[in-house]
């Protein structure tokens, strides 16, 4: 199956967009400074449920993908995500974790010349910037965001959506975030996919992205035409169970450096340039007198427009609709008579065309030093008759964003030894020229001329040509994106080993498990819902976005949450990525989990109802956990659309389920009350589902809708409360006393109140708010 092929995609540590790409038509990225170390470790655990992971973007990505091949080729409508991802910079890791000093550092080590070292000094650094081009009008103290002269960088922020007003409403959640945490945004920058026949390209005109790395265990090979494969290790440390390379701790496992860089683009200066430089090779007889810039900008790039490569089709472009090809070979043109050796293609890729010392490089060289692509456009297309930021002197540009394990060995390397360097390939005379499309400033020995290699009639024959830089580094930033269980203990201040296997394990003491807990954070966090453990009372699984979390609570436990002081008291047994759970895949978050009132304990399993949310839409599924110390869980059946309940076709999303305790399977019907959201607020009815009843297909519970929706005032118990989230039935106090005692859970906070059994279940408060704290604390 694709999962056992594939075992990357099922990955719930590394981030969404490294391997997987976010892959969306509009993008913001915030770059942001913390405040103070604890309101960003709050920011941050608020932060992670949100943040996109590979498993999550890799399941949409192939959805997307097969919809569009069913549609020949149009984007799905109806398909739709917005996705986040967080990386850190060096500062921003000390400030969370308070290693603010020498005398603590975040890393006890820095060797010189290592990845390491790269991401202490930053890219605005001048031991980083010079190399790199950055200088004279590329130079830091002229960048708009990332220079030692600007503030402070501690993290970036991206959000991806597919839809603009989704961007944007992701957008304010977050800046609201910031704002109440005293993170301050340093700088924003929003990107998108060029529009209309522009979409895919960059701001020159040339597809754009064409040639991303096939990543071994995560890419179908079937997908690709003679595909190089490229291993995961190159962008994702310590993946697979490769060893992490030297001085790279525990905590970086999974996690890869990012590099983003804001590249302005003047489009025209770009142009005019290549037509100068064509008139050349016309006077020259190199090229005909009908020879369009579009010849010679194709050249320059490796590939037409369309993306198609020149090595393929070297006179023309092909046909429109002809498919950008990655399956190049420069074997054959080893002089770069039809895709020159300056080229973008081949100055960032060389490929098997490679020659040092008369001999051909080995791919292996080339594949250690790739890097994965995740830029996006900003700024509007140069459209001089467009007045609405048309015109040559609107900023627009690329914001380039890439992932690798190592900065210096791919990113810094590609950039200063291949990009900026005429000398490269090595051995040529004349020399081959810096990059004509994206090299930085260059330096007193570098001038920009390129040597143009044509088949005269006597053999080879070069033509000297001229390019100045018409792309300019506006800003710059080197982060690093952490797992997500890395996160889980920055947003604690701690760094910590991640667990083995890219699935963030249990992390403490489980039914036959034997580790040491760690420490949870004390301080409240949201409950989505709580599920009492089919076969031990007192144990209870709590969904928290994408953390479930077993918890236990004796009989000290229980009398510390319902009557005594709960200061010390912790009941967290243990916590996971929820993807870790079969019956749970696909699911995004939790809503609500209603037992099948008959089919509880019944051949070594119980069975239920899982109500989560996808694109927008309520649907439910049913799971089944199997009653033994693992508890086993499987899905048993499709996910449905809500309105499948009679009594409850009309509601848009079901936020809890309350059984009614003394209605339970009588006369073969099981009450609910069921609270659910409305745009005027949260509401409730009594519904009734009767017990299974056979037929042709297998099994089917009736429901009805017993009482219309009514206002939460009318409960007592629950005045001030704008919308219960999970309840849980204290152990042993059900049907005592004709009352039963519950816990209810709302806002990060959570209180104990009582229903009356009869007709009018009159509800009272018995403790007021507390926050929820102790439900996420080790014992």
């Amino acid at each position: 199956s694709m999962i056992t092929a594939l075992p990357l995609r099922e990955n719930t540590e590394i981030q969404g967009d490294i391997l997987a790409g976010f892959k969306k038509d509009h993008m913001t990225f915030l770059f942001l400074q913390f405040g103070a170390k604890d309101a960003a470790q709050n920011w941050l655990a608020e932060l992670l449920p949100n943040i996109a992971t590979t498993q999550q973007v890799a399941a949409f990505n192939e959805k997307f993908h097969e919809a569009r091949k069913s549609s020949q080729g149009d984007d799905p409508k109806n398909l739709k995500a917005t996705w986040l991802g967080l990386s850190l910079t060096y500062p921003g890791i000390q400030r969370l974790t308070g290693k603010e000093t020498d005398q603590d550092p975040v890393f006890p080590k820095v060797p010189t010349g290592t990845t390491i070292q790269a991401f202490v000094q930053g890219s605005g650094s001048p031991q980083r910037a010079d190399a790199l081009g950055d200088k004279g009008s590329n130079a830091p103290d002229k960048w708009i965001f990332g220079s030692e002269a600007k503030p402070a960088i501690h993290a970036v922020l991206t959000i991806a959506a597919d839809a603009e007003h989704d961007r944007d409403a992701e957008l304010n959640r977050q800046r609201e975030a910031a704002s109440r945490a005293g993170v301050v945004i340093v700088y924003q920058q929003n990107g998108a996919t060029l529009p209309g026949n522009r979409r895919g390209k960059e701001h020159f005109g040339f597809k754009d992205g064409v040639s991303e790395p096939v990543v071994t265990n995560f890419d179908d090979p079937a997908e690709h035409e003679r595909p190089r494969m490229i291993p995961a290790h190159e962008f994702v440390l310590g993946v697979e169970d490769n060893p992490l390379p030297k001085n790279i701790p525990d905590w970086m496992k999974y996690g890869s450096f990012q590099v983003v860089r804001r590249l302005g683009q003047d489009v025209p200066g770009w142009w005019a340039q290549v037509n100068t430089e064509l008139k050349k090779l016309r006077d020259a007889k190199v090229v005909g007198e009908n020879a369009k810039a579009e010849w010679l900008g194709a050249r320059l790039v490796g590939r037409w427009r369309c993306g198609a490569s020149v090595a393929k089709f070297p006179d023309a472009p092909p046909a429109s609709g002809t498919r950008p090809d990655n399956d190049i070979s420069f074997r054959d043109d080893p002089d770069g008579v039809v895709t020159p050796l300056f080229s973008h293609l081949r100055k960032n890729a060389p490929r098997d065309g490679l020659i040092d010392d008369g001999e051909h490089v080995d791919e292996k060289f080339m594949d250690e030093r790739r890097i994965i692509r995740r830029g996006i456009p900003y700024g509007a297309p140069f459209d001089p008759a467009n007045e609405d930021g048309g015109g040559p002197d609107e900023p627009r540009g690329l914001m380039f964003v890439c992932y690798q394990a190592d900065l210096v060995r791919q990113f810094e390397f590609i950039q200063a030894d291949w990009i900026n360097s005429p000398n490269f390939p090595r051995g040529r005379d004349p020399q081959p020229g810096p990059d004509p499309m994206v090299s930085g400033e260059l330096g007193k020995d570098i001038t920009g001329d390129v040597a143009f290699e044509s088949n005269g009639n006597g053999g080879r024959k070069t033509t000297m040509l001229h390019f100045m830089p018409f792309v300019t580094t506006e800003g710059s930033v080197y982060a690093f994106t952490p797992s997500i269980s890395t996160l889980r203990g920055l947003s604690r201040g701690r760094l910590e080993a991640v667990a083995p296997g890219g699935q963030s394990g249990w992390t403490s003491t489980l039914p036959g498990g034997q580790t040491r807990p760690q420490e949870p954070p004390a301080k409240p966090a949201p409950v989505d819902e709580i599920l009492p453990w089919p076969d031990v009372q007192g144990r209870y699984w709590t969904f928290s976005g994408r953390t479930v979390r077993a918890v236990g609570a004796g009989a000290a436990e229980t009398e510390a949450l319902t009557t005594g002081s709960d200061d010390r008291t912790g009941v967290l047994l243990g916590q996971e990525d929820f993807a870790a759970w079969p019956a749970l895949a696909g699911v995004e978050q939790v809503d609500a989990i209603l037992p099948v009132p008959d089919e509880q304990c019944m051949n070594g399993e119980s069975a239920y109802w899982l109500f989560h949310t996808v694109n927008g839409k309520q649907v439910y599924r049913r799971i089944a956990i199997a009653l033994e110390a693992r508890h086993t869980n499987r899905r048993t059946g499709d996910d449905l659309p809500i309105g499948y309940w009679r009594s409850c076709a009309d509601i848009g999303r079901i936020d809890a389920v309350l059984p009614v305790p003394d209605m339970q399977r009588v006369g073969g019907k099981s009450y609910y009350w069921v609270f659910h959201t409305t745009p005027q607020g949260q509401v409730y009815r009594m519904i009734a589902v009767h017990d299974g009843r056979v037929y042709s297909g297998g099994r089917t519970h009736p429901d009805e809708l017993v009482r219309r929706d009514g206002n939460l005032t009318l409960w007592n118990s629950l005045q001030g409360i704008s919308r219960v989230e999970a309840h849980a039935f204290v152990p042993g106090r059900s049907l005592v006393d004709d009352q039963t005692w519950t816990w209810i859970f709302h806002n990060q906070q959570y209180r104990l109140i009582s229903i009356a059994n009869g007709d009018r279940h009159t509800d009272t408060r018995i403790r007021e708010d507390r926050p929820n704290t102790a439900w996420f604390r080790r014992p």
